[in-house]
Parts: C-alpha cells; sequence; structure tokens
C-alpha cells in the first residue's frame, strides 16, 4: 500500500529524502546538472500525480504518471537549479468508472482551408500544446449518471439510462460536475486539488483526434458514414455511402472508438465545452482556456441530427448557457486544479 506521500528532496551535491509521519523514503539519482531520476513502486494502471516544491510550502503539479507494475522511473529533464527541490508523489487518484486518461502532447487545432466543409470559425490553425495529463469519459455522461449524481433526469428521451443525458443547459453540466467533485471527495477518492469539469475545447479537440490530423479521429478519418457514428446519414462526408438517420441519440458506445478508446465523439449528441466562444489565437499556445468572457459557451462533436460535415473534429458550435435542447450532452474530465 503506497502511503498517502512519498517525498525526495535534491540537495546537491547529495541526495536526500525524508517527510514527517507518512514520508516513504525513495531512491533517485542525479543524472546531469540539470536532470534527475526516482523511482517507486506503482501499481499497473493506476496513475500517480508528481509534484514539486523549492520550500515544502508551494508545490506545482508537473505531470502525472502510469504505472506497469514494479519500479517507476521518472526523470524530469531541465530541472531549474536550485538549492534544493523536494518532489511529492500523492495516492494514486481513483477516477469514476468509464474514464480515459489522456497523455499530455502537442497537435494542431482547427482545420486547413482545403477542408471540405470548413468554417471559417475554425481557423486560424493554432499550434497547441496539452502540458499536463487529464482522464476523459470514455462516453457521454448517461442518464443513469445524472439521476446519481443529480437525483433527477432532465432527457427529452428516456426509453434507457444508457442513453446520453441531454436536454442540460451548460451551466447544468458545470453543477454536475460540482457535484460529482463533492461526491467523490467525501468518499476519499480524489486528493486534495483535483475536480471534475467540463473539457476545456483544445483538450476535446486533443481527444477527438487521437493523434490524427484528419476530418474524423474514427475510420479512415477522411469519410463518415452514419455506420460509423449517430448522425443524418442521408449527408454523408467524404463519399461516404448513404446511410440511414435515426433522428434521436442512442445508446452510448454503440459505435466503434476512436484510437484513444473514446466513443461518440462524433456524432449522438452536441457536447459542452469549459470555454466561452471566441476566436483562435493562432501561432502557438499552451493550455489555451478560450476569452476570459462571452455570452455564448462552446459546443463540440455534432448530434444525430447533424450532416457529416457537423461531425468532424475541428466542427465548433455554440450557444447561450442557458440553452436547452434534446442534442447537446457532455462528458466529464478529471484534472488537477493548479495553475
Amino acid at each position: 500500500m503506497l502511503a498517502s506521500a512519498l517525498w525526495l528532496a535534491l540537495l546537491p551535491p547529495v541526495l536526500a529524502a525524508g517527510a514527517g509521519g507518512d514520508g516513504v523514503w525513495l531512491e533517485g539519482e542525479t543524472m546531469s546538472a540539470n536532470t534527475f531520476q526516482f523511482s517507486f513502486a506503482a501499481s499497473a494502471g493506476q496513475t500517480y500525480p508528481i509534484a514539486v516544491s523549492v520550500d515544502l510550502v508551494h508545490w506545482s503539479l508537473l505531470t502525472n504518471v502510469v504505472g506497469q507494475g514494479g519500479p517507476l522511473w521518472f526523470a524530469e529533464q531541465k530541472a531549474p537549479s536550485f538549492p534544493q527541490r523536494f518532489y511529492r508523489i500523492t495516492v494514486p487518484i481513483t477516477p469514476v468508472t468509464n474514464m480515459v486518461y489522456i497523455q499530455p502532447g502537442t497537435f494542431t487545432m482547427g482545420s486547413p482551408e482545403s477542408e471540405a466543409g470548413r468554417s471559417t470559425n475554425e481557423g486560424p490553425q493554432t499550434v497547441v500544446t496539452i502540458s499536463q495529463g487529464f482522464w476523459i469519459g470514455k462516453y457521454e455522461v448517461t442518464q443513469e449518471e445524472c439521476v446519481a449524481v443529480l437525483g433527477t433526469n432532465f432527457s427529452f428521451f428516456e426509453w434507457s439510462p444508457r442513453l446520453p443525458c441531454e436536454w442540460m443547459g451548460w451551466d447544468m453540466a458545470t453543477n454536475y460536475c460540482h457535484k460529482l467533485t463533492e461526491r467523490e471527495r467525501a468518499g476519499g477518492r480524489l486528493p486534495a486539488g483535483y475536480a471534475y469539469r467540463l473539457p476545456t475545447e483544445a483538450e476535446w479537440e486533443y481527444a477527438c483526434r487521437a493523434g490524427t490530423a484528419t476530418p474524423f479521429g474514427i475510420g479512415d478519418g477522411t469519410s463518415l458514414s452514419s455506420y460509423q457514428a449517430n448522425f443524418d446519414g442521408t449527408f454523408p462526408y467524404g463519399g461516404a455511402p448513404r446511410g440511414p438517420n435515426l433522428g434521436s441519440e442512442i445508446i452510448v458506445g454503440s459505435y466503434g472508438p476512436n484510437a484513444w478508446g473514446l466513443y461518440d465523439m462524433h456524432g449522438n449528441v452536441w457536447e459542452w465545452c469549459q470555454d466561452w466562444y471566441g476566436p483562435y489565437p493562432g501561432g502557438k499556445a499552451t493550455d489555451p482556456q478560450g476569452p476570459a468572457t462571452g455570452s455564448a459557451r462552446v459546443l463540440r462533436g455534432g448530434g444525430s441530427t447533424s450532416p457529416g460535415q457537423g461531425c468532424r473534429s475541428a466542427t465548433r458550435g455554440s450557444r447561450s448557457p442557458t440553452f436547452q435542447n434534446f442534442i447537446n450532452g457532455f462528458r466529464v474530465v478529471l484534472s488537477s486544479t493548479a495553475g
């Protein structure tokens, strides 16, 4: 069993480790003047937050690492030169079921001008770095999950508890995230500094693309049929065959996932994002949060009534935070609340 915190201090030119009450000794080594590494026992599949401090008072999250079973080595490259540097590994995080951990990375947000069906609000393309990993729902939040957290099902279509929870405005979706955070903290399943929330628009597109730069993050990436996703299949994309138009939401996970294990990122219900709607910055950006103010919040992914071009990875929608409709839903993210 991992103690509630592991502590390691880098004190040039020697290594020392220590902590109060529940600290655990770690082994580590200085690789160079600006690189330091250490290891700790990590259970397979568990995710461990690693934080750093120079005074044992102010901490910042470096990253989350996923255990493979046995010793897990972590190296901080280009560590700043301080008289001392402390590392802390907290207890592994236990997200609610059906969440996928997304590693940090860089991608190009938006669509090129040559992409068929493109809207001008999908540019300028911006090279975005997601600096911290995060968990995101494998599926859109379902009606049974809404009832479990909020005690009420607001949805228009109610023939299965596994349908996405819709008829939810942005303010209602964020309230769900707040209530879920409260419940999981009270149950001891979230360490301090972690919370559930809506994804940022950048996080959503990064997860949707799953390493692709094509219009879609599923199939061959260049076309979309309603045999692959729930949308108006009489308007397929990229030469795909015409398919059914169901005209309503369908049980989450009814179609295949993208390469990162996420379902229904294209179609089924539009998904609220955290951001106010506004233009992209262009150039390069790290962890963009959208405009500071606005009148509409971002929706992504297209819905059951959308044509194929409206379900592309880069497609953007926006509505008032109080707007409710049977084609609007959401999925949640779990992340550190640290800066």
